[in-house]
C-alpha cells in the first residue's frame, strides 16, 4: 500500500479562493481535497497527480507560484503570472506550493502613435521580460501588480529616436535604456515618450552678460565640448550653463535669476533658482539669459518693452495698452485675477496684501508675459 505524502498549498495567502483536487490520470475525473485543519495541508497517496487552484478576488492577481519540497529548496514556476493553476503528476514526495497575490493598479504608459509600432508593457519575471500586458480600452492604461516590476517598451519606428521619457510636470529621464524598467510599481504611475526624427536637431542660444561670462557644453558629446550659442544639437542632448566672472573662470557670480526661454527660472516653490551652472535636456529649444544681483530691471522696465503701461499700489494693478483677455497670477501661478481689456484698459482690485512679484499675461501670449515687481 502506497504511503501518504504531505502537499501545503498557498499558506497564508490573502484575497484568493484556493482548491485542491485528485486527478485521475486514467479517466481526468477528479476528487475535491479537504485541506486539515489549517486550511492550507492536504495529504495524498504517494504517486498521485494533484491539480491546484487559486482564483484571486476581484482586482487581484496571481503574481507567482513557487514550489518546493521544503522551505529551502522553494523555486519560482516559470510563467506562472495570472495562471490560475498548476498541475502537478506523480507527487512522490512533500511538496510545498505558495502563492504571490498581488492587488492591480492603474499605471499610464503615453507613447505617440506617430513613431511606434505599437507599445509593449511586460511584467517582470525571473528578473526578466515576461507576460505581455494588455492596455485597457483606452489604450493607455495598464493594470499591473503593485510593488512588483515592469518593463516599458515604446517600440520606435524605424527612423524614430528616444528623445526622453517623461513622468509628467516636465521631469525627464535620460534616453536610455530603450525599454524602461520600473520597480516597484505604484497606484497612479505615470510614464510617457517623446520621440525625434533622424536629422531632427534643437537650437542653444544664449546672451552674455556685461560683467560676467556664460559658458555652455554639450554634455553628451566626448568630452563635454563648449558649444557657442547658435548651435544646433541633436534632441535629448544634456546642455549645462556655467557662469562665471570675466577674470577668474573659477569665481562665483551673484546671480538674481535665470531666464529660459522667456521665462524666469524657478523651483517648485517659485523661488528663483541663483546657483551658477543649470542643466537641461534639449527637448525643445533652449534660449538662457542671466540678470546678476543688482542689474535686475524693474516691473516697469518689463512693461514698457511690451507695449504696455501698468499703475499699481497696494491693492490695485490697471494694464493699459492691452486687447483681449488680461490675467494677473502670483509666482506660484495662482490666478489672482482674470478680465477682458475694455477699450484697452483692465484694472485689477486685489483680495490683500500681494506681497512680491506678480505675472501678467495678455491673452494666453507667453510672448506678452510680464514679470512686475
Amino acid at each position: 500500500m502506497a504511503e501518504n505524502v504531505i502537499v501545503k498549498f498557498a499558506q497564508g495567502a490573502q484575497n484568493v479562493t484556493t482548491n485542491a483536487y485528485l486527478v485521475n490520470p486514467s479517466t481526468s475525473q477528479e476528487e475535491k481535497l479537504v485541506p486539515a485543519e489549517d486550511g492550507f495541508t492536504y495529504e495524498v497517496p504517494s504517486g498521485s497527480k494533484v491539480r491546484l487552484e487559486a482564483i484571486p478576488n476581484e482586482g487581484y492577481v496571481v503574481f507567482v507560484w513557487e514550489s518546493g519540497n521544503d522551505e529551502s529548496s522553494m523555486s519560482e514556476i516559470r510563467e506562472s503570472y495570472s495562471t490560475t493553476q498548476q498541475v502537478f503528476d506523480n507527487v512522490t514526495s512533500n511538496k510545498i506550493v505558495t502563492l504571490d497575490v498581488c492587488k492591480l493598479v492603474p499605471v499610464t504608459f503615453i507613447v505617440p502613435a506617430e513613431g511606434s509600432e505599437g507599445a509593449e508593457v511586460n511584467v517582470e519575471e525571473q528578473g526578466d521580460f515576461g507576460r505581455v500586458i494588455a492596455p485597457e480600452a483606452d489604450g493607455i492604461t495598464y493594470m499591473l501588480p503593485e510593488g512588483r516590476g515592469a518593463y516599458f517598451d515604446p517600440r520606435p519606428s524605424t527612423g524614430y529616436n528616444i528623445m526622453v521619457w517623461s513622468f509628467g510636470d516636465n521631469m525627464y529621464f535620460p534616453s536610455r535604456p530603450d525599454q524602461f524598467y520600473k520597480q516597484n510599481i505604484s497606484n497612479g504611475f505615470y510614464l510617457t515618450i517623446f520621440f525625434y526624427k533622424d536629422g531632427d536637431t534643437r537650437t542653444i542660444t544664449y546672451t552674455q552678460p556685461e560683467s560676467a561670462v556664460i559658458t555652455c557644453r554639450n554634455r553628451s558629446e566626448y568630452e563635454s565640448p563648449e558649444i557657442e550659442s547658435g548651435t544646433k544639437v541633436t534632441p535629448g542632448d544634456h546642455i549645462l550653463f556655467e557662469i562665471a566672472p570675466l577674470d577668474n573662470p573659477d569665481g562665483k557670480v551673484p546671480v538674481a535669476y535665470w531666464v529660459v526661454n522667456d521665462q524666469p527660472y524657478v523651483d517648485a516653490l517659485g523661488d528663483y533658482i541663483t546657483d551658477n551652472s543649470i542643466n537641461f535636456i534639449a527637448v525643445e529649444n533652449i534660449d538662457v539669459k542671466v540678470v546678476l544681483e543688482g542689474e535686475e530691471p524693474t516691473g516697469m522696465d518689463n512693461v514698457k518693452s511690451n507695449g504696455m503701461t501698468v499703475n499699481a499700489n497696494a491693492s490695485t494693478v490697471s494694464v493699459t495698452g492691452t486687447e483681449g483677455v488680461v490675467a494677473i497670477y502670483d509666482m506660484q501661478g495662482i490666478c489672482l485675477g482674470k478680465q477682458e481689456s475694455i477699450n484697452g484698459n483692465a484694472t485689477f482690485r486685489l483680495q490683500g496684501s500681494v506681497k512680491g512679484d506678480v505675472i501678467i499675461v495678455v491673452s494666453g501670449d507667453e510672448h506678452k508675459k510680464v514679470v512686475l515687481n
